[in-house]
């Protein structure tokens, strides 16, 4: 099979992997808190609903963008410094991070109840397109024959 051929068939199977992962997690949502704020669980347990808003959720994914992109800064500096650092691998590594940060995404926006967040939950779906993309043209493959 041509290289062409290998990475369209392995950014297909990326996108699918990921458009179900994140369908998956958003088809976890929880359901609209009751009026009295609390729940009781199928062992007949009351819980308080403590069910965050959509403001909350972009909290704790701003908290997880800062964090993972100082730590890929950080590794993008390292290489340079070492002279381990070329396009193809920055984008490569860029790829990898927005597919993390697509998963962390739906992750967050499926803790809030359902019709809540609506404008924001499909972004999860071209970051991980976008980074399934550079993560199967950017990858170094070491097998690959010499033209």
């Amino acid at each position: 099979m041509s290289v062409f051929k290998r990475r369209v068939v392995q950014l297909l199977v990326l996108i699918v992997f990921f458009w179900g992962l994140i369908t998956f997690a958003y088809s976890q949502e929880p359901k609209q808190c009751p009026s009295n704020g609390t729940w009781i669980d199928p062992h007949g347990f009351t819980t308080i609903c403590n069910v965050p808003d959509c403001y909350e959720a972009m909290g704790r994914i701003s908290e997880w963008v800062s964090f993972t992109l100082a730590i890929l800064v950080a590794y993008l500096v390292g290489l340079r410094a070492k002279s381990g650092l070329n396009a193809n691998k920055a984008l490569f590594l860029i790829g990898v991070y927005l597919t993390f940060i697509s998963v962390i995404f739906a992750s967050e926006l499926s803790k809030v109840p359902e019709g809540v967040c609506l404008d924001l939950k499909p972004v999860a779906y071209p970051l991980a397109a976008l980074g399934s993309f550079l993560v199967v043209w950017f990858h170094e493959d070491k097998n690959r024959s010499k033209i």
